[in-house]
C-alpha cells in the first residue's frame, strides 16, 4: 500500500523551486470550473524542477500533466496522484528562420496565433480556434476550421519520465489521427517546433483571425464555462447533427445543461458538478446510439475517482 504521507513528507524536503500543493481543488484550473482535489499539485519552475519532482514520485504516484484545463472534466472524488501544470517559463516563441519556430508548451493556442500574425507568420491562424494550450494540442491533435496541429507540427521536445532524459522526436514518426496520437504518455512535451509561412502583410494576417473568431462568436458558446466540444465527430458525421437529430436538445441534470448555440457543448450554469456534467453527457451518448445506432466518443478529457454514485 502507497504510504502518502511519507511520500508527501519526502517530496517537502526536495526543496522544490516551484509551486508545491497538498490536498489541492482542481476546479479553478479548468474551463467547467468543477472537480475535486488532487493529492498534489505542482507547477515546476523549470526542467530540472520537474525532473526531480517525477523522481521523487516515480512507482509510487500517477501523474496528470495539465495544459489549459480547456479540455479536461475532473471528477468531483479528485485525482488518486499528482497533477502538473508547466509554469510560464514553458510560454514563450522563439523563430529558427523564415520558415520555422519553437514554443513553449504552457503557450496559449490563442495568444500563440495572434502573436504569429503580428511576427509576420501565417498559416497557423486556426489554432485561434483552440482555447488550450500547445501541449494539449500536441497531445490530442486539436484542431479547428478544417485544419490539426500535426500539419504544421515538425517537431518535439519531452522529458520522458521513465529515465528522466530530454529528448528529441520528430512529429512524423508518430501516428496523429483526428483528435488522437499514439505518443506515449511517460513523454511530457517541453517545446515544439511548427513550420509556418512568412507573409509581411500584418492586417492581412490579423483580418484572416478576425474573421475565425467572428465566426467562432456566432456559433460557439465562448463566454460560458464549457470545456468546447464535449464528443469528437464520428467519420463523415456531425456530433452536434446527430445530438440534435437525435431530440436531446434541452437535455439537462443539475446545473449542466447542453448549449443552445451549439449541440456539443455542454455548460455549467453555475453550481454544477462534474457527475451532473459526465451523467448527462452519458446520457446523450445513449440518445444518440439508440436513435442512429452510432456511439459518440468523449473529445473531453473525463480524469480521477469514481464515487460511489457512478458506474465503473
Amino acid at each position: 500500500m502507497i504510504n502518502k504521507e511519507k511520500i508527501n513528507k519526502n517530496i517537502q524536503n526536495l526543496l522544490l523551486n516551484g509551486k508545491l500543493s497538498f490536498n489541492f481543488n482542481l476546479a479553478s484550473h479548468t474551463w467547467l470550473k468543477t472537480g475535486g482535489n488532487a493529492d498534489i499539485f505542482f507547477i515546476p519552475e523549470d526542467v530540472n524542477d520537474l525532473r526531480k519532482f517525477l523522481k521523487s514520485i516515480k512507482n509510487n504516484l500517477p501523474f496528470y500533466i495539465l495544459g489549459a484545463g480547456s479540455n479536461t472534466l475532473f471528477r468531483d472524488f479528485g485525482f488518486d496522484g499528482a497533477v502538473i501544470k508547466l509554469s510560464k517559463n514553458f510560454d514563450y516563441v522563439k523563430f529558427i528562420n523564415d520558415k520555422e519556430f519553437k514554443v513553449g508548451a504552457a503557450t496559449n493556442c490563442i495568444k500563440l496565433a495572434r502573436f504569429l500574425a503580428k511576427n509576420y507568420a501565417t498559416g497557423l491562424e486556426f489554432f485561434s480556434g483552440i482555447p488550450g494550450s500547445i501541449g494539449g494540442a500536441i497531445k490530442m491533435n486539436a484542431g479547428a476550421y478544417g485544419y490539426e496541429t500535426s500539419k504544421f507540427l515538425t517537431k518535439i521536445k519531452l522529458l520522458d519520465s521513465n529515465d528522466g532524459k530530454i529528448k528529441e522526436i520528430f512529429s512524423k514518426d508518430y501516428k496523429m489521427q483526428y483528435r488522437n496520437t499514439n505518443f506515449p504518455d511517460e513523454y511530457i512535451f517541453l517545446e515544439a517546433t511548427f513550420k509556418y509561412i512568412k507573409n509581411d502583410n500584418i492586417s492581412e494576417n490579423l483580418k484572416k483571425i478576425n474573421e475565425l473568431v467572428s465566426q467562432r462568436e456566432l456559433t460557439q458558446p465562448i463566454q460560458e464555462k464549457t470545456s468546447g466540444s464535449t464528443f469528437k465527430n464520428p467519420i463523415h458525421k456531425k456530433a452536434w447533427k446527430l445530438i440534435q437529430e437525435s431530440g436531446c436538445k434541452n437535455y439537462k441534470l443539475g446545473k449542466a445543461h447542453l448549449s443552445r448555440i451549439h449541440s456539443n457543448f455542454i455548460i455549467n450554469e453555475g453550481g454544477a458538478t462534474s457527475n451532473d456534467i459526465e451523467k448527462l453527457g452519458e446520457k446523450i451518448i445513449n440518445k444518440v446510439h439508440q436513435k442512429f445506432g452510432i456511439k459518440l466518443v468523449w473529445e473531453i478529457k473525463i480524469i480521477g475517482r469514481k464515487g460511489l454514485c457512478q458506474n465503473d
